[in-house]
């Protein structure tokens, strides 16, 4: 017989562990349905792909080159003297013919009044004896002389003429070395600084270097190509001279040390000889209109030039490359939606697009947009992408 105090307690206990038991069976099929309900699979990606496009490329080689005038004349004392005046401004426009500097002319004004007094004096006695040999062969024909006076007066005339042509000679040189007191220039270009302040004495043993004259249009820029883009270029001459087409000179852009691109073209002068056997190289001038004088000689720029054309090459929009370390990638559609990355070797830069050399198949679906929140192996809704395949107005070197 139970005692009173497990009769009363009893009813509560069994109460309390039938609560128990049915939460606890509650718990249980909620966790039983969660592992029997399947996983929902993660909603595709949305990007935008589009097959390569295949176009022939230009390909461009950038060449580092100096600049340099066509002309470049020293302008120096050519007589001995004091240094009087300088006539033009530093760094300025010049013609050919303007007077730069002025030597004191004193002594030179002398040297030719003199000459041309003794010129005056070699022709007066030159017509005397011209009179008298005229006079003495009217007597050597009447017999009334003898030949040997006779001979003595055309010696005579003969030396006369001689002496005034030694005085017209002095007087030339004279008046050139006149002349020679006022420094012109002999082109026209943009003059440097002036090298002798006026008072200088200049032109004493030597020709004094006075100033330099640069001529601005044209101007030059020297570059060196290699053996191989030579070869290149003389392999696309010959194949359009075979086909009857004109193989002229093929336009040349500079581009200045601030990366902008010069407004003229230019085109190339000269090759030179031979190959330079130390660096592989083959030197080039190129000649350039320099109507508004922005080019200087002495500066450093980069000629770019048409060495190649990749004939149906695949390209693709810049934005669509990722690059990881240095590694190009591009990411494609498979078949099964799914995302796969492709290494590839890249060429020149066209306009907005690239060109593909190695590593990709003209039927890849190529992702051009959304690669940022994409990876290999992801689900992707792909929506096609046209793009224009028109042909591209320049390209850039292989590697920029």
């Amino acid at each position: 017989m139970m005692s009173p105090r497990f009769r009363s307690v009893s009813p509560t206990l069994v109460f309390l562990f039938s609560i128990l038991l049915m939460l606890w069976s509650c718990g249980g099929d909620e966790d039983a349905k969660k592992a029997a309900a399947p996983e929902k699979a993660p909603p595709a990606v949305p990007i935008r792909a589009m097959a390569p496009v295949s176009r022939d490329v230009p390909v461009f080689g950038e060449f580092v080159g100096r600049t340099d005038a066509k002309e470049t004349v020293e302008i120096r004392a050519r007589v001995e003297g004091f240094l009087k005046t300088r006539l033009f401004e530093e760094g300025s426009l010049v013609k050919a013919g303007d007077v730069l500097f002025e030597i004191e002319s004193r002594q030179y004004d002398e040297a030719m009044r003199r000459a041309q007094a003794d010129l005056d004096r070699q022709q007066a006695l030159l017509a005397k004896a011209a009179t008298d040999l005229s006079r003495f062969e009217a007597l050597f024909k009447q017999q009334a002389i003898s030949r040997d006076e006779y001979d003595t007066k055309v010696t005579s005339q003969k030396d006369m003429a001689a002496q005034a042509d030694r005085a017209k000679a002095e007087l030339e040189t004279a008046r050139r070395d006149l002349s020679y007191t006022k420094v012109v220039a002999p082109i026209s270009g943009r003059i440097g600084k002036s090298l002798v302040k006026p008072g200088t004495l200049v032109g004493k043993g030597e020709n004094t270097l006075l100033a330099e004259i640069s001529s601005t249009d044209p101007i030059y820029v020297d570059f060196n190509i290699s053996e191989r883009e030579y070869l290149l270029l003389v392999k696309d001459m010959v194949e359009a001279q075979k086909q009857g087409k004109s193989s002229g000179k093929a336009e040349l852009t500079l581009i200045l040390a601030d990366d902008s691109i010069y407004p003229h073209t230019g085109e190339a002068e000269m090759a030179d000889r031979a190959v330079d056997s130390k660096t592989g190289t083959l030197p080039v001038r190129a000649s350039f209109p320099n109507p508004d004088g922005i080019l200087k000689p002495g500066q450093f720029a980069k000629v770019r030039a048409l060495v190649d054309t990749l004939a149906g090459v695949l390209c693709v929009p810049r934005r669509a490359v990722v690059d990881v370390q240095g590694v190009k990638t591009l990411y494609v559609v498979g078949p099964d939606g799914t995302v796969e990355a492709k290494s590839v070797t890249l060429g020149p830069v066209v306009e907005d697009m690239v060109a593909v050399l190695k590593g990709l198949a003209p039927t890849d679906a190529v992702i051009v947009d959304g690669v940022q929140k994409i990876r290999p192996g992801i689900k992707v809704a792909a929506q096609s992408e046209t793009q224009a395949a028109g042909q591209p107005a320049a390209a850039k070197p292989a590697g920029n």
